[in-house]
């Protein structure tokens, strides 16, 4: 006779968990035995809706996203500090009205004597444009919670629009089209245009001055080259799209 200990660690598993560990012995003729883990975990802090927020929108527009961080207790707490990438700005108030406790200690809490509060996170201008993610980490005085971390999607469309975003070349097709537009807002300059592959060629030509240009990618290399992976780069005066990669992708 024998004793298996296993033990689970729920720090990254919230709500049902069940997992299986199976175990072998060199007894002759005897079968794996499979034991069952199952374990309900309750986490110190919900945050709401979910572990990852996300932000999606064109850049300068106004954007934000609100997220619920609740003690599961009920247990009123403090929020300390709130630290965030540069690409987000985040703030704390209570998710509903608090009665005042006296005279905080110093150094003073973000927000105090709440069990819920609401995050409001908003991109700032460092953030990139297209997808990223960023970190929002609340410092807390609840037990066992003293780090809350909030992961944030973003997703911003700049006031570069091209379509469509990716080329894909075939033999049918050697000159494909691509329109770099801007549709309000200072004037739209093209200051360059870079082809990543020697056998692409890139000409400009206007549609309307300062708003929309057509770019026509020709394929000047020789038949039967086989995959192509390449990439567009054009340089603009806008300061958030300096570079607007194409990407260039097909068989030939």
């Amino acid at each position: 006779m024998g004793k298996v200990t296993a033990s689970l660690d729920t720090s990254h598993y919230k709500g049902h968990v069940a997992k299986t560990v199976t175990v072998t012995t060199d007894e002759p003729g005897a079968h794996p035995v499979v034991l069952q883990l199952a374990a309900d975990v309750v986490t110190v802090v919900d945050v709401l809706p979910g572990e990852v927020t996300f932000l999606r929108g064109t850049a300068g527009e106004p954007l934000h996203a609100d997220v619920t961080v609740a003690a599961t207790s009920g247990e009123a707490f403090d929020v300390l500090t709130v630290d965030a990438d540069p690409s987000v700005h985040a703030t704390v108030t209570p998710a509903a009205p608090v009665a005042h406790r006296g005279t905080p200690k110093k150094p003073r809490p973000v927000a105090t004597g709440a069990s819920r509060y609401t995050i409001s996170v908003k991109p700032t201008e460092k953030a990139p444009i297209g997808q990223s993610m960023a970190k929002v980490m609340l410092t807390t005085t609840l037990a066992k919670a003293e780090k809350v971390p909030i992961s944030v999607a973003l997703s911003l469309t700049g006031p570069v629009q091209v379509v469509p975003v990716r080329l894909l070349v075939q033999p049918a097709a050697p000159v494909l089209h691509a329109r770099i537009s801007r549709r309000d807002g200072p004037k739209l300059r093209i200051l360059g245009i870079e082809s990543s592959d020697p056998d692409f060629s890139v000409t400009q030509t206007t549609v309307a001055a300062g708003r929309e240009y057509d770019l026509a990618v020709r394929y000047t290399g020789k038949p039967g080259r086989g995959p192509v992976d390449a990439r567009i780069t054009v340089r603009t005066n806008e300061p958030r799209q300096a570079a607007v990669v194409i990407p260039v992708s097909g068989r030939i």
